[in-house]
């Protein structure tokens, strides 16, 4: 008699979440060029006024790899969901505004030369997070194509 292995949804879903988390954690560990760019930057000048260039540098390619992910976007989704993402963008756009003025009033209290880097820092990791997340979108939607 053939002996076959049967298994329970709640194995099959929880080896499912497994992959998919190995597999998100394998793209999370691998960094982007930018972070290496950032990384080597502020190894080589970790001066206050270095740390802040680099974060600088950092931000505006960030927002260019934003933005080419914005478009890229758009072009990929059908005509009567671009004014969904158009609505998205511009959300995120007053969202980043506001939380840039958060961080500046937040940091404007503080005293002492590590907290200027800081606050270029977590502008740019705002502007990232955007960026990769609409790189996960477009990434989804490539995957989904035969």
């Amino acid at each position: 008699m053939k002996n076959s292995t049967r298994y329970s949804l709640p194995v099959l879903l929880l080896l499912f979440a497994t992959v998919v988390c190995a597999q998100e954690t394998a793209q999370e560990t691998k960094p982007h060029s930018i972070d290496k760019a950032y990384d080597a930057c502020t190894e080589k000048n970790p001066t206050t006024g270095g740390l802040v260039e680099c974060a600088e540098i950092a931000y505006k390619k960030w927002d260019l790899e934003l933005n080419k992910n914005y478009r890229a976007l758009l072009r990929k989704l059908k005509p009567a969901d671009k004014q969904v993402l158009i609505t998205s963008q511009r959300t995120w756009i007053a969202f980043r505004d506001n939380e840039f003025k958060l961080i500046d009033t937040l940091y404007d209290q503080l005293q002492g030369t590590m907290y200027i880097p800081m606050r270029y820092d977590e502008r740019m990791q705002i502007v990232k997070r955007r960026a990769q997340a609409l790189s996960d979108h477009l990434d989804t939607l490539n995957e989904s194509e035969p």
